[in-house]
């Protein structure tokens, strides 16, 4: 099966019906009527000889070779995006769609500023279309080793062969309870970690367990697969666990958290940029990536001036 223009643009509409579960969602997020959906529906199941989905008032649901063929087709767009992205660097211009991946509640994080970032960039790489993904750090380095994702800023995490790690900031996390918590209304004096070690933490998975490290003989009561499930499992009064304080300030003003020994037990989280290794970043995820450092330096110094290092 030879592709033609036609054809690339039928498998992006294919997508956009796959991921968002049907045609009505489509219609929203590609701007085109349920007649021009279906047009091109047909003419992927024409072509690759075999029904895709199957739609209607059951719902919607693709078929088990679709399923297949949305997986070839996702790979193979991608594939187009970063030819396009490489054959603007070989023109010295800066064109394609950078895919970024960044776990929940980034935007939450004022040391970061990830929407500066990404402002900054679009002003200066003019041609640049780009799309967040966001999910936990799992689910991004899988995405990123399959090349769906380009860049992704999560937490460190072990190490996977051929992805490359680069460590950009510390985000500083702290130990909370709710105030239905037992402890929450403990003098400090009276608190020590043998002392809220009795009590269960919920954990993230992903965290390898280095919350409960200040916390010897510390029982995991329940796990949370992000950040807001974790909030609101300590919010409940039932859990400890620890928070970034950037992220858990909202309820601490408010009263409905508070810090475990704050002043002794702050528990340090590297965030990295991670790319596929093996091959240079092209010049689009080169001056993201330049972009990102240079607004954490100035952050973090003022304006000393543009000190922050180059991306090669």
């Amino acid at each position: 099966m030879k592709l033609a223009a036609a054809d690339l643009k039928s498998l992006a509409v294919f997508l956009a019906v796959a991921e968002h579960r049907g045609f009505a969602g489509a219609q929203t997020a590609l701007h085109m009527s349920q007649s021009a959906i279906s047009f091109h529906i047909r003419a992927i199941e024409e072509r690759v000889g075999f029904t895709v989905c199957q739609r209607g008032r059951q719902g919607f649901e693709l078929t088990e070779r679709g399923a297949i063929a949305y997986e070839r087709a996702k790979a193979l767009l991608a594939d187009v995006d970063d030819f396009d992205s490489e054959m603007s660097e070989l023109r010295s211009t800066v064109y394609g769609t950078l895919r970024l991946g960044v776990v929940d509640n980034t935007i939450m994080n004022e040391e970061l500023q990830l929407q500066d970032v990404i402002g900054e960039f679009l002003r200066k790489n003019h041609k640049v279309r780009i799309n967040v993904m966001v999910g936990s750090p799992d689910y991004l380095i899988g995405e990123i080793a399959n090349g769906d994702i380009q860049a992704g800023i999560l937490p460190e995490t072990t190490q996977m062969e051929g992805l490359q790690h680069r460590q950009i900031y510390t985000e500083m996390h702290s130990v909370y309870c709710g105030a239905r918590h037992p402890l929450f209304g403990q003098p400090d004096s009276a608190l020590n970690a043998g002392e809220i070690s009795r009590y269960p933490f919920v954990v993230r998975p992903y965290a390898n367990l280095q919350e409960l490290q200040a916390f010897p003989g510390a029982q995991v009561g329940a796990h949370a697969s992000n950040m807001e499930a974790q909030a609101l499992l300590i919010l409940s009064g039932h859990f400890i666990g620890n928070l970034p304080t950037h992220y858990a300030a909202h309820w601490v003003a408010r009263g409905e958290l508070r810090p475990l020994m704050a002043d002794s037990i702050r528990i340090p989280s590297p965030f990295c940029i991670v790319t596929r290794a093996g091959r240079r970043p092209s010049l689009m995820v080169r001056n993201f990536i330049q972009e990102l450092v240079s607004q954490l330096w100035q952050h973090a110094h003022g304006n000393e001036g543009d000190d922050a290092s180059a991306v090669d």
